[in-house]
Order: structure tokens, then C-alpha cells, then sequence
């Protein structure tokens, strides 16, 4: 019987016209819906917050200074193995679109994209509003926050996970910049002991020349 339920509700819901009108929480969610849907990554960042656009610049600022420094100041041997630190294609990312890309595609890939996935992200009762902020509640039984901003709403799904990254990349700065002052270290000793051997070898400033071979007899 729940079957068939479900069968009916998934028909209605082709067959009426439902709100996609970003200026109302419903039709936000819908279009949110829908970007998962296509698994479009830039639809999907399209429909985010201002806040999630301000974090994810931050992230991407922070893991360009980062890439930089493993590049030019990692000894070469170590580069490799710094890089395993990062999801796949964040350091590459080029710009912020790229890079919310590179945090989100495997998971859109991952995801079945059947008709009960959309019957689940669909709106399900009428969303919750205190002023600019509203929760929607969908069919799976999940709530989204949605902020009014510049006459749409736009989702804040994403702000607490770029808040984790943002902290995670913070905390390599920390280890990171000891590496840094580690390899310092090490190369300044190697110069050391390189400029001692060169002062003990023969001929050099600093320590006696073995004496010359006389010449041969005219």
C-alpha cells in the first residue's frame, strides 16, 4: 500500500506545475532541487549564500598561499607527499568555482539521480519564516535553511562545511609554516657542514696545503 502511495504522490507531482520562484522559499528549494538533479556544481553555488561565496574565497585564498609555498619553498622530495594532504583538485582550483567544484563533484557523482531522489528533495508542508531566514522542510524528511538576499532566497547549506574546511586549512597553515622552519634548519646545517669539509680540504683558507712535489731535475 505505502508503494502505491508513493507511486500517486510521485504522479501528481509531474503532473502539476510547482513553484520555482526563487523570490519564495519553495521555488529556492525546487531550483536547489533541480541543480542536484543535473549534478551542475555552479548552478548549485549559484544558489548559495553571500556567506558561502565570502568562505569559499577565504579557502580558496588560503590554499593558493599554500600551493605556492609547497611548490617554491618544499624541498622537491617532499612535495608529493604534501600534496596527499588535499582533496583532489583543490590546490589546482583556479578560481572559486573551480574549487567548489573540486569539494563537491565526487559527491554529485556519487549520487542516484532516480525520481525518488527529486520526490525527495521536493518541499514537503509550508517552510518555516522568521524575517530574512527560512527552513524548508522536504519529502526525505531533511530541513534546509534558506537567507533572503536581494529579492531570492539562496541556500546556506554549505556555510558550516566551508567553516570545517576553512578551519582544517587554517590548522595545516600551522603545520605547514613548522615544516617550512624545518627545512631551514636542515638546509642551513647542510651549508654549514659543506663550508666546514671546504675549509678542511687541502689548499683551502683555514688549513695547510700538503707541500708541492719538487720538480724534476733540468
Amino acid at each position: 500500500m505505502l508503494s502505491i502511495a508513493v507511486l500517486l504522490c510521485l504522479s501528481a507531482l509531474t503532473g502539476c506545475e510547482e513553484n520555482l520562484d526563487p523570490a519564495t522559499p519553495q521555488g529556492a528549494m525546487h531550483q536547489l532541487r533541480d541543480a542536484v538533479m543535473a549534478r551542475d556544481a555552479n548552478a548549485i553555488l549559484a544558489r548559495s549564500s553571500a556567506q558561502t561565496h565570502q568562505r569559499l574565497a577565504e579557502l580558496h585564498t588560503l590554499l593558493k598561499e599554500q600551493r605556492q609555498a609547497i611548490a617554491e619553498r618544499y624541498p622537491e622530495e617532499h612535495r608529493a607527499a604534501a600534496r596527499t594532504a588535499y582533496p583532489p583538485g583543490v590546490l589546482e582550483a583556479a578560481d572559486t568555482e573551480a574549487l567548489f567544484q573540486a569539494l563537491v563533484t565526487s559527491r554529485l557523482a556519487a549520487l542516484e539521480t532516480t525520481d525518488g531522489l527529486r520526490y525527495g528533495l521536493t518541499v514537503m508542508g509550508t517552510p518555516t519564516t522568521d524575517g530574512e531566514h527560512s527552513q524548508v522542510s522536504t519529502q526525505s524528511g531533511e530541513t534546509f535553511e534558506f537567507v533572503l538576499e536581494d529579492g531570492r532566497y539562496v541556500t546556506t547549506t554549505f556555510e558550516r562545511t566551508l567553516a570545517r574546511n576553512l578551519e582544517r586549512a587554517r590548522i595545516y597553515q600551522q603545520t605547514l609554516t613548522e615544516n617550512l622552519k624545518v627545512f631551514e634548519e636542515l638546509k642551513r646545517r647542510e651549508a654549514n657542514r659543506k663550508a666546514k669539509e671546504a675549509a678542511a680540504a687541502p689548499g683551502s683558507d683555514g688549513a695547510p696545503a700538503e707541500p708541492a712535489a719538487p720538480a724534476p731535475p733540468p
